[in-house]
């Protein structure tokens, strides 16, 4: 009994050991795969209320989203921490799996060294990082800021654009480079501008778009136009733009964007160029038209809503998008936030989120009744072919007729 209890404490002890909490960081990475968001990197402030004595982060650590989540003020999520021996510390890193098998790729953003090696693979079983070698690589040190895309199918990523703080000035990339993720050799194709802040999502047609950030022209900063889109065709491999209808929202940067099954791109948060938070933080567009049109979305809430922030990560579960992490001009937060998208017409937040829900009231009556339909359909029908058998076999019965026996 006594090495029994002994046994009880120390799994008990382990489990609290491995209890975790990670520190409150914006720009950092995220990747959904096997019903898990893990998340690296990002930057923090030593002092968390005016952000100076910046840090970079190589924090490792998944959620796991099979399980149901509760968010409650002053309770921690079920966070699990992860070896991040070899990784460097780094921000606004590209990750990804990419189509992988039970590896997860990481292509660092920015960090205190730029290093040359800056593509890593994670692998999932093994539970290490390995850097890698890549052919033909682009300027390492021109990422930061901004967004991979990632086609599964081709295993290719799309980086477009980034931007390097750096003295006497910044460093801006003007291209779209390409990293096969199975030959592990880099492409890299001209873009239109110099793009910082955005974000890029990837449609069933081939087509990343790009949407807000900021653009670097003659030396000026500003925020991109939301109107006019910049397209990249992954199928013919072209730039193309879309003007957009509909609603005009405003211009803005360091947003989250996510797509959904039905084709529409929701985007949340996102700064001005005081990294001020935008007035209309979720707006739609919708895709599934040959000409994109926008909407600001109508939302209601079961729970608070979030406060505004910029450099956070959204990912969407389901119908479900996950919040975490991020900033304003005022101070970090580390809170999580879910919305569910399920319903067009009602954006909701929500505390709680369930992968796998129990039918609802009026979802349980309309199956019962659908039961009840059936038994009494199937009762119905065995009694009609009874009836038929069984006077089919008496007519049958009356055309043999007794003839008596005469002596």
């Amino acid at each position: 009994m006594l090495f029994l209890g002994l046994i009880v404490i120390c799994l008990y002890l382990n489990e609290f050991t491995l209890a975790f909490t990670p520190k409150t960081v914006w720009g950092p990475s995220a990747v959904f795969t096997d019903s898990k968001i893990y998340i690296t990197g990002g930057l923090q402030p030593k002092n968390p209320n005016n952000f100076d004595g910046l840090t970079f982060s190589n924090e490792f650590y998944y959620l796991d989203v099979k399980q149901p989540i509760v968010i409650k003020v002053g309770e921690p999520l079920p966070w699990k921490e992860l070896s991040s021996q070899g990784l460097p510390d780094h921000a606004w890193s590209a990750f990804s799996n990419c189509g992988l098998d039970d590896s997860l790729i990481l292509y660092i953003g920015e960090n205190n060294t730029f290093i040359a090696n800056f593509v890593y693979i994670y692998g999932i079983s093994s539970k290490q990082w390995n850097s890698i070698a890549t052919t033909n690589p682009p300027l390492s040190n021109f990422h930061s800021q901004t967004q991979t895309v990632c086609d599964v199918k081709t295993r290719k990523m799309y980086r477009f654009g980034g931007m390097l703080p750096s003295s006497p000035e910044n460093k801006y990339n003007y291209n779209l480079d390409i990293l096969d993720a199975s030959t592990l050799v880099w492409e890299i194709v001209n873009a239109p501008e110099q793009r910082f802040d955005h974000t890029g999502t990837l449609l069933r047609n081939g087509n990343i778009v790009y949407i807000g950030g900021t653009i670097h022209d003659n030396g000026v900063n500003s925020l991109a136009d939301m109107l006019k889109l910049p397209l990249y065709n992954t199928y013919d491999n072209k730039w193309t733009s879309m003007t957009t209808t509909g609603y005009s929202p405003a211009r803005r940067a360091c947003h989250s964007a996510v797509l959904t099954q039905d084709g529409r791109i929701i985007v949340y948060g996102g700064c001005d160029a005081d990294i001020a938070a935008v007035n209309d933080d979720l707006v739609i567009l919708d895709t599934s038209q040959t000409v994109y049109t926008w909407s600001k979305a109508n939302v209601i809430s079961a729970t608070d809503p979030p406060l505004p922030r910029c450099y956070h990560t959204a990912t969407l579960v389901g119908d479900h998008m996950i919040v975490l992490f991020g900033r304003d001009n005022t101070q970090l937060s580390n809170e999580t936030f879910i919305l569910d998208t399920s319903d067009k017409s009602n954006y909701k937040w929500v505390s709680e989120f369930d992968p796998n829900p129990k039918p609802s009231t009026q979802n349980k009556n309309v199956i019962i009744g659908i039961i009840i339909s059936s038994i009494v359909l199937a009762l119905v029908g065995s009694s009609v072919l009874i009836y038929f058998y069984r006077k089919r076999k008496l007519s049958k019965a009356d055309k043999f007729v007794h003839v008596p026996q005469i002596n």
